[in-house]
């Protein structure tokens, strides 16, 4: 498991506002895993497959 403020920190290193990727990740979360079980940024931990699905799509779009 990873913790999202990790997914956070990564997607602001590929240049991303934090608010925007915030944003992103919390809409990407709630689809996911529904809005009733998320958990606060600090202690949120996902799988690592999700993480890595999500940090794609940051690196996808920093390439783009």
């Amino acid at each position: 498991m990873k913790k999202t403020i990790d997914l956070l920190n990564e997607a602001m290193e590929l240049g991303f506002d934090r608010e925007a990727a915030l944003e992103s990740i919390d809409a990407s979360l709630d689809n996911e895993v529904g809005f009733e079980n998320r958990k606060p940024l600090m202690e949120e931990e996902i799988s690592e497959e999700l993480y890595e699905s999500i940090l794609e799509g940051f690196r996808e779009e920093a390439e783009a």
